[in-house]
């Protein structure tokens, strides 16, 4: 397929479910169109980051990069977050290396010349100044826009978006049974991952359920099955999926371990899926709460990161085999989407239909037109009313 526009790409973004198909494979691969989704997506829309709970400490902080925009969140001595450029304000380097790590003297220190600024980003000094006076208003460091939502933290780049709680605020009366404050235990933050796929592939993997019987077969399949897998509601800006989860999801020792983790001694028999284009997908269930979080780096690879909160704190053994049992599904879900890149190359192919269990990736391909495109998306709506 030859690409003259970027936005003829999305062309079918807007169908409704009776008459929706996949993307065309170039959307998966075009430059152009990456360009435009990095300016007003991941530069112009809220972004999910990590845990709030992650950086719990005065001086906690991870740095990584928004849209291409180098940041450190940081927790400050008042115990407010702050996203703060992570870019030296005299020659333009990189500060703070990428990961989680907490402020020495709670004090972010360029490696170059030294100059410094305090954990809010306000100018402090430069060594060997010779009596020049900076003016801490010009040099001090840009601050972002960041707000936690049910414990995930999210930025923006874009300070005339829309809050993030006014736009998610139909999900809380949603997740209500879930008593989602009660997540507080923040599970260890890993580096991200780096797979070899599109962004918008990897988000459209991750709020499906349809593939789980085929690709999790013997993994998500046995706890979560594609048939117990329903719509709840959801629009262009978010998507409420549900399923349900079955108690017996094997024998012996392992068996045992994994009702424990996935079968809810309170009872809880479903989860719900939570879809928040353009970065985030996350699973809620009487036990815990799981998410992926998606941050391109180029039309055919992407940052992938993973985050988690629980209840109460998991026994080694338990952790052991719930970190064993979450790599192996996430790797099955990187190999299905770095295999599926592999074939968006094709020229002579193009997208099917999508089918009702998909209605979440109609969803999200109504996001993608409305915020690239400007056309209005289609009205909520809702399937279950639980």
């Amino acid at each position: 397929m030859v690409v003259t526009n970027p936005l003829d790409l999305l062309d079918y973004a807007m169908a409704p479910l009776r008459s929706a198909r996949a993307l065309p494979f170039a959307a998966y691969r075009d430059p152009a169109l990456f360009n435009l989704e990095m300016e007003q997506l991941f530069r112009g829309d809220w972004v999910a980051v990590c845990p709030a709970n992650a950086l719990s400490g005065p001086g906690d902080y991870i740095a990584l990069h928004v849209g291409g925009e180098p940041l450190a969140i940081v927790r400050g001595e008042d115990g407010e977050l702050r996203a703060l450029s992570n870019v030296c304000r005299h020659r333009g380097t990189l500060m703070l290396d990428s990961g989680v790590d907490c402020l020495e003297g709670g004090t972010i220190v360029c490696p170059y010349h030294a100059w410094s600024y305090d954990d809010s980003g306000v100018f402090r000094g430069a060594p060997y100044a010779q009596g020049l006076k900076i003016n801490p208003q010009e040099h001090s460091l840009p601050q972002f826009r960041v707000e936690v939502w049910m414990g995930v933290v999210f930025v923006c780049l874009n300070p005339d978006a829309p809050p993030l709680t006014e736009r998610l605020a139909g999900i809380a009366p949603r997740l209500a049974e879930f008593d989602m404050p009660s997540y507080h235990v923040a599970g260890p933050l890993a580096a991200p991952e780096v797979w070899d796929a599109n962004w918008k592939l990897i988000l459209e993997n991750g709020m499906e359920s349809y593939h789980l019987f085929k690709v999790h077969k013997d993994t998500l399949e046995q706890i979560t099955p594609t048939r117990g897998a329903y719509y709840i509601e959801g629009s262009a800006a978010w998507t409420l999926t549900g399923g349900a989860i079955v108690e017996d999801s094997g024998s012996g020792i392992v068996g045992q371990l994994l009702n424990r983790l996935f079968w809810s001694s309170s009872g809880g028999d479903h989860y719900t899926l939570v879809s928040i284009p353009p970065s985030f997908v996350g699973v809620v269930t009487d036990e815990s709460w799981d998410w992926i979080v998606v941050h391109p780096i180029s039309p055919t690879s992407t940052s992938v990161f993973q985050g988690s909160l629980t209840k109460q704190s998991v026994d080694r053994v338990s952790q052991r085999i719930a970190d064993g049992y979450a790599s192996a599904f996430l790797e099955e879900d990187r190999a299905i989407c770095e295999r599926a890149q592999a074939g968006m190359a094709s020229r002579h192919s193009q997208g099917g239909r999508l089918v009702p269990l998909e209605r979440v990736v109609v969803d999200f391909h109504h996001y993608l037109g409305w915020r690239l495109t400007g056309q209005q998306p289609p009205a909520p709506h809702v399937e279950v009313s639980r």
